[in-house]
């Protein structure tokens, strides 16, 4: 698919007229994750919605780099390449990522090395939800919900051809990237195509790979282990596309897609393994409004995915991971109660897991059955939302048997045998929301939940070696319920184009099922070699989080513009001491420019030391990233626009503590990217 490429620079030189890319641009949909279709400023929790120009200078390696200066948001990272968003310290199990609001079904919440398995080189628009109206997704949302929207299966009717591509170069990782999508419309019917393609090489880095704190604390880590202004076997290369037929009738649509992603990228840790990952993705959509004077819209979404990734060391597959599933979901959004609607759904699924190399989990199915409803009611100028959900899980685990390893440097390594297991859970979860507007220019909000989450596969079952981040993870097939209450209150100020908003919170978890480093170490040959790995095991422990998040703007004149924003959260464990891999504080501020074609912004972002650290967790130091992006549309050429962007400009090193690999792997130097994206 290399002549992606060569086709967008094509479709820039086709002989028709180009018009305004405002004009052909799709309706923007407020907030797809939520049902009730309702905008940022309508939900009782604001939501962070990337879309246009600002997806397109953000658009990365991998979504967690995308979304990392969003506040109360940090990157759970394999460096630049590979990363998962962090949510107020909350991540893998606790953090939905959405596919045009069904669940990415894949390994990412499995482990930090993961990635996840669609590249937002075909996104059109990237949403983040927190708040009562994540309590749809249940306690899997508890941090809250990603979802990344494309068009695939359309929403609306658009008549004739449109489209758009991307092309661009640069960065630490010396990336080409290119992408195109086409969607035809013509009677009642939206036909769609997209391909992308990503190359990166090794990247970057501004000086040794090993932090000089790990080097100091074990004689194992020199500072250069894993490379020296090169981060060793960082490449990344993905490949993909999707395709979408939508049929529109009177009153709503029906549509197919069809998705493939393959990626394969280097293991760091070790320099000659890779991770070879395909996933195959098929989509069907029904929708139906206007039903009655009560029943305004009729959804149903199908999911199906088949996902298999290889963890390759010289070319003999280490491990395996397979993940076959299923999901449904129907809704039925209604006005019987208020004018502000609301909405009743039900979520079904089934999913096996299984693997065919050493052991490291037992192949299990598992199964979910969901309902849900969110209601709302306006009284005056106050909007109240409250929403309910209840799961069924079920776990069926196959007979096991692990490897061990050995207790000291030169035993025997052991194993242990599990039974076939089956495990059941039922979990409840509530939320209510309030929305006042004080007055023209302020508004108040207030939030509160009970949120039960049931243990993950991984969380009960695994019990093994995973070379590929250095570490063993243990299960606990007695794992009860997750469960917390939260309060949040959000204040926001508007007025003529400057705003500002705070939102402070507090999570007390009665059960938190924390991965925590035992302080106990096996032994286990690899390579010729034998290795002390740390164990990590899952565990309830009773834990507070809380924090704040705050952003505003200020309209200096009619061309330049500042904007501010921050983040802090503190996790501790009530047993004692502090919960590992908890962002710092961060602050950031920029200015940003525009005159006529030119938009222009300069950020910088200042990321605290974070000295509140697990059990074994080493501290982390402070950066500084000063960023800029400058686009601008061609003359002569509309809806063509050439863009610049630039990051870590000081040439910082920069490591996330969100991270269980922030001590071994830096992120990227100095960096430019230039590229050229366009609508036709």
């Amino acid at each position: 698919m290399r002549y992606i490429s060569t086709l967008c620079v094509f479709l820039m030189c086709l002989p028709m007229q180009l018009v305004n890319a405002e004009e052909l641009q799709l309706k923007e949909i407020p907030v797809t994750a939520n049902p009730l279709n309702l905008s940022s400023d309508e939900m009782t929790r604001p939501v962070h919605i990337m879309n246009g120009v600002q997806l397109q200078n953000k658009k990365s390696s991998s979504l967690g780099s995308m979304l990392d200066s969003v506040p109360g948001l940090s990157n759970n990272s394999w460096s630049d390449n590979v990363g998962r968003p962090t949510i107020r310290g909350m991540d893998r199990n606790r953090v939905q990522i959405l596919n045009n609001g069904m669940q990415i079904k894949d390994v990412s919440n499995l482990s930090g090395d993961h990635a996840i398995s669609l590249d937002s080189l075909s996104s059109e628009q990237i949403e983040v939800v927190t708040g009562p109206e994540t309590i749809i997704y249940g306690g899997g949302a508890v941090g809250g919900v990603v979802n990344i929207i494309d068009y695939r299966i359309h929403p609306e009717f658009v008549d004739g051809i449109v489209g758009k591509y991307d092309v661009s170069r640069g960065g630490a990782n010396n990336a080409n990237s290119s992408s195109m999508l086409i969607d035809i419309g013509t009677d009642n019917l939206m036909f769609h195509l997209d391909l992308y393609n990503r190359d990166s090489k090794n990247i970057k880095i501004p000086g040794s790979s090993v932090s000089e704190k790990l080097a100091n604390s074990d004689s194992e880590y020199p500072t250069g282990k894993y490379g020296k202004d090169t981060l060793q076997n960082s490449y990344n290369e993905s490949i993909g596309g999707g395709v979408g037929a939508t049929y529109f009738f009177n009153n709503g649509h029906t549509g197919f897609s069809y998705a493939k992603h393959e990626q394969e990228y280097g293991t760091i840790l070790e320099a000659d393994a890779f991770i070879d990952l395909e996933s195959d993705n098929f989509k069907y959509e029904l929708e139906m409004r206007d039903l009655s004077n009560f029943v305004n819209k009729f959804k149903v979404k199908v999911s199906h995915t088949d996902y298999e990734h290889f963890e390759m060391e010289d070319s003999a597959i280490g491990l395996d991971y397979f993940d076959i599933g299923t999901d449904a979901k129907f809704e039925i959004v209604h006005s019987l109660l208020s004018t502000a609607g609301g909405v009743l759904g039900l979520d079904i699924s089934t999913s096996k897991f299984s693997q065919n190399t050493k052991p490291y989990e037992p192949n299990n199915k598992r199964q979910n059955f969901g309902f849900y409803a969110l209601e709302g009611i306006e009284v005056g100028n106050h909007k109240f939302t409250v929403g309910f959900r209840h799961d069924y899980h079920d776990y069926e685990a196959n007979a096991f048997t692990s490897d061990d390893g050995a207790p000291t440097e030169g035993g025997d390594e052991g194993s242990t045998s599990f039974a076939a297991t089956e495990k059941s859970f039922h979990a409840t979860s509530f939320s209510v929301g309030t929305s006042s507007k004080i007055n023209d220019q302020w508004a108040l909000a207030i939030n509160v939940a009970r949120t039960e989450r049931a243990p993950n596969h991984d969380e009960l079952f695994v019990y093994g070696e995973h070379h590929a981040t250095e570490t063993i993870e243990h299960g606990d097939r007695t794992l009860s319920d997750e469960r917390s209450n939260s309060a949040e209150v959000t204040l926001s100020w508007a007025d003529q184009g400057n705003a500002f908003s705070v939102s402070p919170y507090f999570i007390d978890f009665s059960s938190y099922i924390a991965l925590l480093d035992t302080g106990v170490v096996q032994w286990h040959e690899h390579d010729g070699e034998e290795e002390a790995l740390p164990v990590f095991l899952h565990q309830n422990v009773p834990a507070d989080f809380y924090g704040f998040e705050f952003q505003g703007n200020i309209e200096l004149s009619s061309n330049y513009g500042f904007n501010y924003w921050g983040d802090y959260v503190r996790a501790k464990n009530k047993n004692g001491g502090d919960l590992p891999r908890i962002p710092p504080l961060t602050l950031g501020s920029g200015l940003s420019y525009q005159l006529n074609a030119l938009q222009a912004s300069i950020d910088v972002e200042h990321n605290f030391s974070q000295t509140n650290t697990g059990p074994k967790e080493l501290k982390t130091d402070s950066f500084t990233n000063l960023s800029l992006t400058m686009n601008y549309e061609l003359p002569f050429m509309g809806g063509v626009t050439a863009f610049v962007k630039g990051d870590n400009l000081l040439d910082e090193e920069r490591r996330n503590h969100a991270s269980s690999l922030k001590d071994k792997v830096l992120f990227g130097q100095r960096a430019i990217t230039v590229g050229v994206t366009g609508y036709f």
